[in-house]
């Protein structure tokens, strides 16, 4: 089991952040890994919530079934993979600062099946993409852009 935490300050309100981070339809702009995510479940996102994450890592198209374990609006969200080709936990956290807010990205996971023989490079390239993310959410955000 690898994990790994991702701080970003984002100079834009926490409801601004918050929303960003929980539009599923916006979350390819900002995630380059992504190419789609699609909720399964009905309603509006929240605790039981279903989601599908669609996208290419290490030049393998994945499709990665999760559910919100989590939800307090404009503070914290959970997902965790319930299938797939990789474990993920991923915790979020926001967080008021002095201009703007804090994001704490927490990951924890590990890979299976093909992904499995490559999991010390796969965890380092996921970390990149993932440090990525970050700063295009940011950049985004702090742009008006989303």
């Amino acid at each position: 089991m690898d994990e790994f935490e991702i701080v970003t300050i984002i100079n834009r309100p926490i409801e601004d952040v918050f929303a960003a981070i929980v539009d599923l339809e916006k979350m390819p702009m900002w995630s380059t890994g992504l190419t789609e995510v699609r909720q399964t479940s009905p309603g509006p996102l929240g605790v039981g919530s279903t989601v599908v994450f669609i996208g290419k890592f290490l030049g393998r198209n994945f499709e990665s079934p999760s559910e919100y374990t989590e939800y307090v609006a404009n503070e914290r969200v959970v997902s965790k993979s319930t299938s797939g080709p990789f474990h993920l936990e991923v915790t979020t956290t926001v967080e008021p600062v002095d201009g703007g807010t804090k994001v704490t990205d927490h990951y924890r996971g590990e890979t299976r099946g093909f992904f499995k023989v490559a999991e010390p490079l796969a965890v380092r390239l996921a970390k990149r993409q993932f440090e990525n993310d970050a700063e295009n959410l940011k950049a985004l955000l702090e742009e008006n852009a989303l």
